[in-house]
C-alpha cells in the first residue's frame, strides 16, 4: 500500500466520506416488525432451550417467537433456527434477558466483531496502519457488513473469529480455538479448510478436537445430535433452494431447474469442498491467500448463502485492493464494488434506494482512490449500473417477509420447521421466477468471480517479481 497524498486522491476520499455520511444519516423508521430480525430466531431458540425443548422444534420455537415485540401472533410467521447446537448455550444465556435488552447487548457484540473482522482482514492482506482510514471507509461502504448488523446476524461473529484464525494460522492453540468458534456458521467456516498445510496442521487438529467436544456437550443441551442437525440443515437448504433471498450459484441454477431444486442441495455441498480445495491447490497460494480465495469462491458453490453471509468477501477484497498496481488489480477493484452493493435490496426495499445508491457511489470513490485515472473511470460502472437498475427494481419489488404473508396465515400441523418455512416463502411470493431478481442476485456472484481471479493473478505476479516494486502514491 502507499500513502494517500495527491489532491485527486484526497478529493476522492472526501467525496466517499460525504456520500457515506449522507447514506448513514438517521432517517425516520420505514419498516414495521421486529428489530434485528434474525436475532429473533436466536433469542427464541435460547428460550426454547431454557424451557427444556429443542430449539429446532417448530412448536417450541414459535411459542417463544410469538412473544417477541413486533411479531404478528395472529398469523404464523415462524423464523427457523438453523445454527448448530454449540451456538445454543450462547443464545440461552442471552434469552435469560428480555428481548430488547438482549438485542442491544448482541448488537454491541456484533459491532465489535465486525470492527475486528475488518481490521484483521486488512492487516492479514498486508495493509499498513497509515492506510487505516481508507480501509475503514471501504469496510463501512461494504453492504454485507452493514446488512449483518441490521439483521443481527451471527455471520458477523463467525467471520470475526475466522479472520482471527487466518491471522494466526501458525499458532496452533489460538488459531485452533478461533477455527472451532468459526464453525458457529458452517457455511463460512468451510473456507478455512483452504489454509490446511503441513505447517498449519496443528491448528486444524486442535480446532477439530474442540469442535467435536463442543458439539458433544451442546447436543444434550440443545436436545439434538449433530447427525440429526445435519439432516435438518439439508432440509432447510432444500426449502430455500429456489428462494429469491438466496445469493448463491446453486440457488440460481435451482431457480432455472425447479424440478431438480431439492436434489441439488447435497451435490452442491460436496462441490463446495471440491471447489475450495481444488482452486486453492491449483493456484499454489500461501495459506492466508488461499483462505481469501476460498471466501471468494464460496458463494459460487455453497448451497446456502444469504446477502449478509457475503461479509466473508471482505477478506478477498482486502487482498485484491492491496495490490492495486499488479496485473488483475482492476478486476479485483470491480469485484469489490460489485460485492459492496446491496443489489437485491434495490428491489426488496425500494424506499431505501437512496441510501443504497449513495453507499454504492461512496464505495466507488473509496476504491478509485487506489487507482490511476485510466482505471478509475471504469470503477464508476457498478455505481452507474445500480442507478440504472433502481427504477426497474422499484417496478418489480421483491416481497419482504413476513409483511407479504397473507393475513391470518397458518401452516398445517405435522410439518417441521423447514417445511413450514418453505410454505411461508411460497405464500410470500419469494419463490416466483422474475428475470430481474435473478440478475440482481447474479451481480454479487460476478463480483465473487472477479475477486477470485484477481487474487490468483496478483499473487502470481508477486511470486514472479524477484524484488518488490516501489509503490508511488496513486494519482487519479
Amino acid at each position: 500500500m502507499s500513502p494517500i497524498s495527491s489532491r485527486a486522491v484526497l478529493t476522492a476520499l472526501a467525496a466517499a466520506l460525504v456520500l457515506t455520511a449522507l447514506a448513514t444519516a438517521p432517517r425516520p423508521a420505514r419498516e414495521r416488525g421486529v428489530a434485528s430480525r434474525d436475532f429473533e430466531a436466536y433469542w427464541s431458540a435460547g428460550r426454547a432451550a431454557l424451557a427444556g425443548h429443542s430449539p429446532y422444534d417448530r412448536t417450541a420455537l414459535w411459542l417463544a417467537e410469538r412473544g417477541v415485540p413486533g411479531v404478528d401472533a395472529a398469523r404464523e410467521e415462524l423464523l427457523p433456527f438453523v445454527s448448530p447446537p454449540p451456538a445454543v448455550p450462547l443464545f440461552a444465556a442471552l434469552a435469560r434477558l428480555p428481548y430488547e435488552q438482549a438485542r442491544r447487548i448482541w448488537l454491541l457484540l456484533l459491532v465489535a466483531c465486525c470492527g475486528v473482522a475488518a481490521a484483521v482482514s486488512f492487516a492479514v492482506a498486508g495493509w499498513r496502519s497509515r492506510d487505516a482510514p481508507l480501509a475503514a471507509l471501504i469496510a463501512i461502504t461494504f453492504s454485507p457488513l452493514t446488512a449483518t448488523l441490521a439483521l443481527g446476524q451471527l455471520a458477523g461473529l463467525a467471520f470475526a473469529v475466522l479472520a482471527l484464525a487466518v491471522a494466526g494460522l501458525r499458532n496452533p492453540a489460538g488459531s485452533g480455538l478461533a477455527l472451532a468458534c468459526s464453525a458457529l456458521q458452517p457455511n463460512l467456516a468451510i473456507a478455512a479448510l483452504a489454509g490446511l498445510r503441513r505447517s498449519t496442521l496443528g491448528a486444524f487438529a486442535i480446532a477439530a478436537m474442540l469442535a467435536t467436544a463442543a458439539a458433544a456437550i451442546a447436543a444434550a443441551y440443545a436436545h439434538e445430535s449433530m447427525p440429526k442437525y445435519a439432516g435438518l440443515l439439508l432440509r432447510h437448504g432444500a426449502a430455500e433452494s429456489r428462494d429469491a433471498i438466496q445469493i448463491s450459484l446453486p440457488s440460481l441454477l435451482a431457480t432455472a431447474l425447479p424440478h431438480a431444486a431439492a436434489l441439488m442441495v447435497v451435490p452442491a455441498a460436496a462441490l463446495t469442498l471440491v471447489a475450495v480445495f481444488a482452486a486453492a491447490r491449483a493456484a499454489r497460494l500461501e495459506p492466508r491467500a488461499s483462505v481469501a480465495l476460498a471466501c471468494a469462491l464460496l458463494p459460487l458453490a455453497a448451497p446456502f448463502f444469504h446477502a449478509d453471509d457475503l461479509i466473508v468477501l471482505l477478506l478477498p477484497a482486502a487482498f485484491a485492493l492491496r495490490a492495486w498496481q499488479a496485473r488483475g488489480a482492476l478486476l479485483g477493484a470491480l469485484g469489490v464494488e460489485l460485492a459492496a452493493v446491496n443489489w437485491l435490496n434495490l428491489a426488496q426495499q425500494p424506499a431505501s434506494q437512496r441510501e443504497d445508491l449513495l453507499l454504492a457511489a461512496a464505495a466507488a470513490c473509496a476504491v478509485a482512490a487506489l487507482h490511476p485515472s485510466r482505471r478509475a473511470l471504469w470503477l464508476a460502472a457498478p455505481a452507474l449500473l445500480a442507478l440504472a437498475l433502481a427504477p426497474l427494481a422499484a417496478a418489480h419489488p421483491v416481497p419482504l417477509w413476513p409483511d407479504a404473508l397473507p393475513q391470518h396465515f397458518h401452516v398445517p400441523g405435522g410439518l417441521d420447521a423447514a417445511a413450514a418455512w418453505a410454505r411461508e416463502q411460497q405464500a410470500s411470493g419469494l419463490t416466483r421466477q422474475v428475470p430481474l431478481w435473478t440478475l440482481l442476485r447474479a451481480l454479487p456472484l460476478a463480483g465473487c468471480a472477479l475477486l477470485a481471479a484477481a487474487i490468483v493473478l496478483t499473487s502470481r505476479a508477486a511470486r514472479r517479481s524477484r524484488t518488490p516494486r516501489p509503490n508511488p502514491a496513486p494519482v487519479l
